[in-house]
């Protein structure tokens, strides 16, 4: 992406929550993987207290993309706060995606229910083999077309 477009970003894995997390230390899109619920309304929480009204800035926190999974699905959902949007024939312009915790009624879920570990060899036996990489893909695409086109399309995924 970075060659494609000129960027020179860079990605910077941290675990959350860590001492040294601070405002400085977001960015304006924020990828998790989590194997607990815990953690992503941890974050949740932090990323309302830190949101700014000035997304010019380029430790904004704007979107959040968590992917999830269970044995044999899993979801890759990509949320943000209110941001101005375009007006467009094309669309209908949504000024908000919700993020995962606003999708999930956490409440109804056990913390032991969270899904299988995302280490390979404790997954293998949990889950099926290509739910990670079809979430991956996934995720790269909704990233490819929001740096490509600049939008996103909602997908919804029905069971078979």
């Amino acid at each position: 992406i970075n060659r494609f477009f000129g960027y020179a970003w860079t990605a910077e894995p941290q675990c959350f929550p860590t001492r040294n997390f601070s405002n400085n230390s977001t960015a304006n899109i924020i990828i998790t993987c989590t194997d607990n619920i815990r953690s992503r309304l941890t974050l949740w929480k932090f990323l309302k207290k830190v949101r700014k009204e000035n997304f010019s800035d380029h430790s904004a926190p704007i979107y959040w993309m968590d992917f999830g999974n269970s044995q044999t699905k899993g979801q890759v959902i990509i949320g943000s706060e209110k941001v101005l949007q375009p007006s467009s024939q094309e669309y209908i312009p949504m000024p908000k995606m919700n993020v995962i915790t606003e999708e999930v009624d956490y409440a109804k879920i056990k913390e032991n229910e969270s899904g299988p570990s995302c280490s390979l060899a404790e997954a293998l036996e949990k889950q099926d083999l290509f739910i990670n990489s079809t979430l991956a893909h996934i995720g790269c695409d909704l990233l490819w077309k929001m740096f490509k086109e600049g939008k996103t399309l909602k997908m919804t995924a029905i069971p078979v």
